[in-house]
């Protein structure tokens, strides 16, 4: 199996920005502080890995220590990417209070997230 190939990342202000590939999955880990100043940073990390043409796009939160409406619209704008271009998506949920925040958006049943343990 080949190693994974790293994508350079983005460290815009609080939020860092890893993505990486593995054979035909793209994960795009986020980690710190998620806010407007971040939103675009994001949503272009989301648009070039979706140009590499995966198959899956794993979003994973795991890292994400708070989140804003502006990255809540970032995850439910890539779920659409995801669904439109016919690419499987995952997303691994950040904790409970990052999580919180897309049950109180009645998005936690509706966004395909992992089951967390």
């Amino acid at each position: 199996m080949a190693a994974p190939k790293a994508v350079p990342n983005v460290v815009p202000h609080g939020l860092r920005i890893a993505v990486s590939e593995q054979g035909t999955t793209t994960t795009i880990e986020l980690a710190g502080d998620w806010d407007l100043t971040d939103h675009d940073a994001a949503s272009a990390a989301v648009v070039r890995a979706l140009e590499r043409g995966p198959e899956c796009v794993v979003l994973d939160l795991s890292g994400v220590s708070f989140i804003d409406s502006s990255g809540i619209h970032v995850v439910v704008g890539a779920t659409k990417r995801c669904a439109e271009q016919n690419v499987h998506m995952v997303i691994i949920p950040g904790p409970p209070q990052v999580h919180r925040v897309f049950e109180i958006c009645q998005l936690a049943t509706v966004l395909p997230f992992t089951s967390q343990t």
